[in-house]
């Protein structure tokens, strides 16, 4: 089985519907079996065994998905903290006194949300919702106490907690003492 470029477009909403997907390419085994080439000598792997032909359509529809790009996104978050620059090995950071977000940016949130907000058009609830819990566990991984969930209503990611990012070692991630350099309105 091809891409079916028509059921594709028919669901992503109207104003990515135009929107090249021609990046997807793949070759399939027996129909169903999804296989992508070794790069640069290796091995060929299987990617994705489908059950059905449907379920098929929705693999590659997610794959679009994680590709294609909203045309007017919403407003970036205004984020407590960001990196100002490196020094000795050190972040060294901004902090804004007026702010939506008191997490340090994760390069994963807008990726997560657009991919969201497009699959919500053309997923059926149930493999929607599912995707939605998969996204909110990995946006959690980082945190001891869950600090993340997602507003099926306003289709975006919600800070639930206080909590900070470690990474693995218990390194906090939030700015060390010392480390704020300015602070902006």
């Amino acid at each position: 089985m091809r891409l079916d470029e028509e059921w594709i477009r028919a669901h992503l909403p109207e104003e990515l519907a135009d929107q090249p997907i021609d990046f997807f390419h793949s070759d399939y085994l027996d129909g169903l079996t999804v296989m992508q080439e070794g790069e640069r000598g290796g091995d060929d792997v299987v990617v994705y065994r489908a059950k059905d032909e449907e379920d098929l359509k929705y693999w590659q529809l997610e794959q679009v998905c994680r590709f294609i790009k909203e045309p007017d996104p919403p407003a970036r978050k205004t984020w407590r903290y960001y990196r100002d620059r490196a020094e000795n090995g050190h972040w060294i950071y901004t902090e804004r006194k007026h702010y939506d977000y008191n997490a340090i940016e994760d390069a994963r949130l807008y990726g997560f949300e657009c991919f969201l907000r497009i699959a919500k058009y053309g997923f059926p609830a149930d493999r929607w919702e599912k995707k939605v819990q998969e996204h909110v566990r990995l946006m959690n991984y980082w945190y001891d106490v869950p600090h993340w969930d997602y507003d099926r209503k306003t289709l975006c990611f919600l800070e639930i907690s206080d909590s900070k990012e470690h990474d693995g070692d218990d390194h906090i991630e939030e700015p060390r003492p010392g480390s704020v350099i300015r602070v902006e309105d």
